[in-house]
């Protein structure tokens, strides 16, 4: 017995790559060259940002060099009083030093003195009794004395001690503010260094006019770019009131003086419009303008990078004139498609009336063909009766026997297979017409269940060939259930024809929604498609495997035409000799009935 199983899931193939029309891939083209003019623009707006930030940058380090120099006027005025600090403690330690030294001598010389009055004391207190109370108060007292002048040889050596420690912060202090001036000095060469660079790096600009305003809007720098763009040289120019780059009806408009208030008022202005070179010739030009401010917000003056944009605005309106051309001749190409379109339906409708009609005239012949062949072969058997019957027939017989037999018998037999196929023919013909003619009717069908019936339609043939039929997912969709029953009743079918003797089948059907419409596939592991026959699968006759099965190659045309008359797609994935998948997409809320062709 046949096997159908149910899956979850199935892999969801790629669908073809559709063939655009060439009138939209022209547009296309066009907006993608639109698109990159764009991204120029962009970037060389950019640019100009990056150079605006620069200038500003240089303004940045000129106010920085400005107080650079001014914090070293600081250091130089810090060091002056340290070293002013420095000689007054060097000379006030050397007055200390020598009061220290007429101290030390004046202890000394008490120490002398008392010792000296204690001596003459031991030599005369025998002779003078009378006066040694005396001598001895005077003794204590100068050895007093001495005590205090030793506190005071202490008391000034700390003192010098102190004065020699501040020396030393002093002298650090110099060091230190030595250090950082070395430093500063370092900073301002290295700002300078890069103020230098820039110069010349904005001078040695030519696509952009780059220059400084100041805040009355006179020219007070000049770039090589500028003077290749506006025609001025920098002793032209400078000093000049920029407004000599207007035409005339703006500088009369105060166009000038409007964009001087609107970059001082919001810090930058950006806008393209004519401007004039000195020879008296306009073109397109990308401005910016920006507001240089320093300290406290002071405006410095302004910046102005210059673009000339005459090419890309050119280019811009040939674009447009190009696009406008375009859709004149995509509208006019249009309706000559569609002019062709009717007449192609119209002549569709003829071939099928005609067909129709030849399908039903030939019958006739057809059928009495088949009918005077069957009356023959009937004769014939008569025939042999009648001359079994006369006398001597076995004289006769071996004579007319072969001609009854295998002439006669041969030409009956081939007329009635060609009959047959004849017939097939015409009523595979009538089933195309009838469904290029046939109304739908749309409802809502449960796929799986449609799917499965027509599975077991085919189960007697899928038994005897041992295959497995794997039904998984299956979305329901709107459509005509009979229509979309025989659609998948021919793929299975064709699958089932067209399968490899030397593996089990395997069928896989499946489905999914996707977007706005619902995918269905019809997978197998047969003989697959030769290459040669891949662009000509859905036409009408059309068999690559005749010697595995017989039919009339119409199935597949048939699936084709209601497919497209569903308003959806079908297509093939296949390898000759590992198999085929039938895709077909159908809307998944189509708007309308869909009428006979």
């Amino acid at each position: 017995m046949a096997k159908i199983t149910s899956a979850t899931g199935t892999p969801q193939p790629d669908h073809p790559t559709a063939v655009g029309n060439p009138s939209e891939e022209i547009s296309a083209a066009l907006s993608g060259e639109a698109s990159r003019q764009e991204k120029l623009d962009q970037d060389l707006l950019q640019s100009d940002q990056a150079i605006q930030g620069s200038g500003q940058a240089i303004q940045d380090s000129g106010q920085e060099i400005q107080d650079s120099g001014q914090e070293i006027k600081d250091s130089s005025l810090k060091i002056q009083d340290s070293d002013q600090a420095i000689l007054g403690s060097e000379q006030a330690i050397q007055d200390s030093d020598q009061a220290i030294q007429d101290s030390k001598q004046a202890i000394q010389d008490s120490e002398q003195a008392i010792q000296d009055s204690g001596q003459a004391i031991l030599d005369y207190g025998h002779a003078l009794p009378e006066h040694g109370q005396e001598l001895l108060e005077a003794s204590q007292h100068l050895r007093v004395a001495g005590q205090h002048l030793r506190e005071t040889d202490q008391g000034l050596r700390i003192s010098d001690q102190f004065l020699r420690t501040s020396d030393q912060s002093l002298r650090a202090s110099d060091q230190d503010l030595r250090t950082s001036d070395r430093a500063l000095r370092s900073s301002n060469r290295a700002l300078a260094e890069s103020e230098e660079r820039f110069r010349l790096l904005v001078e040695s600009v030519t696509d952009y006019a780059i220059y400084m305003l100041d805040p009355e809007g006179r020219v007070v720098t000049w770039n090589a770019g500028a003077e290749r763009l506006k025609g001025y040289t920098a002793e032209e120019v400078l000093g000049q009131d920029y407004s000599i780059f207007f035409l005339l009806g703006d500088v009369e408009a105060g166009t000038p003086a409007r964009e001087l208030a609107a970059a001082a008022r919001e810090g930058r202005y950006e806008t393209q419009a004519w401007r004039r070179r000195k020879e008296g010739s306009k073109f397109w030009a990308l401005i910016t303008l920006t507001a240089i401010r320093g300290p406290e917000d002071m405006l410095l003056g302004f910046a102005k990078v210059t673009r000339d944009m005459t090419a890309q605005k050119q280019m811009a309106e040939q674009l447009a004139q190009l696009a406008a051309g375009l859709e004149n001749r995509v509208a006019e190409r249009t309706r000559e498609l569609e002019v062709a379109v009717a007449e192609l339906q119209r002549k569709n409708k003829e071939i099928e009336s005609f067909v129709y009609i030849v399908t039903h005239d030939l019958r006739a012949p057809l059928v009495n063909v088949q009918g005077f062949a069957h009356e023959l072969e009937e004769s014939c058997k008569h025939l042999k009766e009648v001359i079994r019957v006369c006398p001597n027939w076995e004289r006769c017989w071996p004579d007319v026997q072969p001609i009854l037999d295998e002439e006669i018998g041969s030409a009956l037999r081939y007329i009635s297979t060609s009959t047959s196929k004849f017939e097939r023919l015409i009523n595979a013909l009538l089933s195309l017409s009838r469904h290029g003619r046939q109304v739908y009717d749309l409802t809502r069908v449960n796929v799986w269940e449609l799917v499965t019936t027509a599975v077991t339609t085919f189960q007697m043939a899928l038994t005897e060939a041992g295959a497995e039929v794997e039904v998984g997912t299956l979305p329901s969709v709107t459509a005509d259930a009979t229509a979309l029953g025989q659609v998948f009743s021919n793929l299975i079918g064709n699958a089932l024809k067209y399968r490899n003797p030397m593996r089990p089948l395997h069928i896989e059907v499946g489905g999914q929604v996707e977007g706005d419409v619902v995918h269905y596939w019809v997978r197998d592991n047969g003989l697959g498609i030769p290459e040669y026959g891949k662009a000509k699968l859905f036409q009408v006759f059309q068999r690559f495997h005749a010697q595995h099965a017989e039919g009339e190659g119409m199935g597949l045309a048939i699936a084709h035409r209601i497919v497209e008359r569903h308003g959806g797609k079908i297509w093939a994935e296949s390898r000759e000799g590992e198999g085929t998948t039938f895709h077909f997409s159908l809307p998944a809320h189509p708007s309308s009935t869909p009428n006979a062709d």
